[in-house]
């Protein structure tokens, strides 16, 4: 059982609707697609955009960070690379002709994502990390701070972290998910080989959805969190990836939409 210490002064939480934030009147074949609940917006699924190879675009940033406070965590496009928005600021990365990741700046706005969850939040819970987390007890402390924090853990909740990580694994796709790959016991060919990186120790920005019994849908098997990594490179680039596991490191914050 984790210990929690809650930040006083952050308790309402205010999670807006979906007024002005879906496609635009030329897109609303999209809109079409999309599923959303009272917290939590969404475009495609897991199983529609991997398994089932339905990786067309559904929904293009600008569409969703023109209104303020946007959180969410996506894919590209084709599984063309990974997306994250934190606070309405949008970072991607895809992999290059070697094999690298590369920042996507310019236009970036006018990508869309296949695959794409999240929620507009203003205000927070805080909770201060006061003990190590191992990567493979992520999802408990997730659950068990939530609910520390008077937050239902039966319905998907947006959280972010901010401070120092370890033995986090990330992945950036680039046309075919590494993990289905691995589950399928398939090769993926060269033409279609994702980033991978493990980082024993690294700062940065945690995004992500909690979503419990969702396998296929907003996670992928045997977790119960979709966490995009979003840190500065060696060469102070902002880059972003999809967190296979990771652990978090004392000192850093926990940030729980309710």
């Amino acid at each position: 059982m984790y210990k929690f210490k809650m930040i006083p002064g952050l308790f309402l939480i205010s999670i807006l609707g979906l007024s002005g934030c879906g496609p635009s009147t030329t897109e609303s074949d999209q809109q079409t697609e999309s599923s959303h609940n009272p917290d939590i917006i969404q475009y495609g699924s897991m199983r529609e955009a991997i398994g089932d190879q339905q990786d067309q675009g559904r929904v293009r940033f600008a569409e969703l960070v023109k209104q303020p406070h946007c959180y969410a965590v996506a894919a590209l496009e084709g599984l063309k690379g990974e997306a994250a928005i934190v606070d309405g600021e949008l970072t991607v990365s895809i992999v290059d002709d070697q094999g690298q990741l590369k920042s996507v700046v310019e236009d970036a706005d006018q990508l869309q994502a296949t695959m794409l969850a999240g929620s507009y939040v203003n205000q927070w819970h805080d909770i201060a990390v006061e003990q190590d987390v191992a990567a493979e007890e992520f999802d408990k402390f997730l659950a068990e701070s939530a609910e520390a924090s008077g937050v239902s853990t039966d319905k998907p909740f947006l959280f972010t972290v901010e401070g120092d990580f370890s033995d986090l694994h990330l992945h950036v796709i680039n046309g075919a998910c590494p993990v289905h790959a691995r589950m399928q016991q398939q090769v993926l060919p060269a033409e279609v080989k994702p980033f991978e990186q493990a980082m024993p120790k690294i700062s940065g920005t945690l995004v992500g959805i909690y979503a419990r019994d969702a396998v296929g849908k907003l996670t992928q098997p045997a977790t119960e969190t979709h966490r995009h990594f979003v840190y500065e490179d060696d060469s102070n680039q902002k880059q972003v990836g999809h967190v296979e596991k990771g652990g978090i490191l004392k000192g850093a914050t926990l940030r729980i939409a309710n």
